[in-house]
């Protein structure tokens, strides 16, 4: 590989351009480049490169330099970009198990709430069948009670045991 700033160096230091080629002789010819040298024998092709080489081979250094910088520059840009996209990808990581985390806790939550709501219906129903049940005794109190009062019964220490036994009072 070449070292293109020691390239750039040795234009930099020869005679500035542009250099101007010239051709001399009418059946042998020559060629000459205007303050460089003259009376030089080569082929045509071979002076018209050495004549462009001046301007052209610095233009095209420089490009080179630049485009060698850009291309480090795209690698260091790349690295970067990765280094961005894997964590990225452990944040999208974390957010999924954060959201399965989150839904089974709400899911567990749900089901607490759900199991108290069953306690607490059961507790209400068992209540009610208590009321109910009480409401019965009752009724069959105050049914044997009336039909006591009716039949011209007299309270007795029977009666009474008959109308606590009904109302679950002993």
């Amino acid at each position: 590989m070449r070292d293109l700033k020691n390239d750039l160096e040795i234009c930099n230091n020869a005679t500035s351009g542009p250099w101007t080629l010239k051709i001399k002789g009418n059946s042998v010819q020559s060629y000459a480049i205007e303050g460089i040298c003259s009376g030089m024998k080569m082929h045509g092709k071979d002076a018209v490169f050495i004549s462009t080489a001046r301007e052209g081979r610095p233009e095209a250094i420089n490009r080179a330099i630049a485009a060698e910088a850009e291309v480090r520059k795209l690698k260091n840009d790349m690295v970067e970009i990765r280094q961005r996209l894997d964590k990225l990808r452990k944040l999208r990581e974390l957010k999924k198990d954060y959201d399965e985390y989150k839904l089974q806790s709400e899911v567990e939550i749900l089901q607490a709430q759900r199991t108290e709501d069953i306690e607490l219906m059961e507790e209400t129903l068992a209540a009610q069948k208590l009321g109910l049940a009480t409401i019965a005794k009752l009724r069959k109190a105050l049914a044997l009670a009336h039909s006591m009062i009716l039949g011209g019964e007299q309270h007795t220490e029977q009666s009474r045991r008959v109308i606590e036994d009904a109302l679950g009072l002993r």
